[in-house]
């Protein structure tokens, strides 16, 4: 398993030259997230289809330097799949809050996975993504704990300047995240 501060750096190192397209990008994502949050309905059928679309988008971004926004909107093109991960995902973790917030953390880091692996594999279902995922991270939930914990000190800061510098964090947190991924299941990043 690699470092989390070697994740962080290459992260770093590949969103150099692309923090404009990330930040408009992840502007993007959260707008509409927030507009969807106003109704709870929106929001469980928008979370799937938008994060993967997130996702793909941070992927393509880190892999060919690629800055098509319209990436962030391929998870309608596979809307069922995308939704019930969504679902899926959503219902588990706040089952997990619910009980205590270990479980729904134990939960979260779990299924953290899906959208990667869905991203990597066009032709997997949701529910086999969040499998895929939950075996994936079998053994590893306390490093990628650990790796999303180092950005706990930039998430402060980025409260401290009324939530903008997560424009900034989130494809920075996104990027490690894929690293992390890519790490604990092909063996590189």
């Amino acid at each position: 398993m690699v470092d989390n501060i070697s994740l962080m750096r290459k992260a770093k190192a590949q969103l150099t030259n692309n923090w404009t397209n990330a930040v408009v990008a992840t502007l993007i994502y959260v707008a509409i997230m927030g507009a969807a949050s106003a109704t709870y309905f929106g929001e469980l059928v928008l979370v799937g289809p938008l994060t993967f679309g997130y996702m793909l988008f941070i992927a393509c971004m880190v892999d060919t330097r690629a800055n098509n926004l319209n990436l962030l909107f391929k998870g309608f093109d596979r809307f069922v799949e995308t939704l019930v991960a969504g679902l899926l995902y959503s219902i588990a973790v706040s089952i997990g809050y619910v009980l205590l917030i270990v479980p729904g953390i134990i939960a979260a880091l779990g299924f953290s996975m899906t959208f990667f692996i869905m991203v990597d594999d066009p032709n997997i279902s949701g529910i086999d993504a969040l499998k895929m995922s939950w075996n994936l991270m079998n053994g590893h939930k306390w490093n990628l704990f650990c790796l999303w914990f180092r950005f706990f000190g930039w998430a402060l800061i980025c409260i401290l300047t009324l939530g903008i510098g997560f424009l900034w964090l989130q494809p920075y947190m996104t990027a490690a995240t894929l690293n992390f991924y890519r790490n604990i299941r092909y063996g590189t990043y």
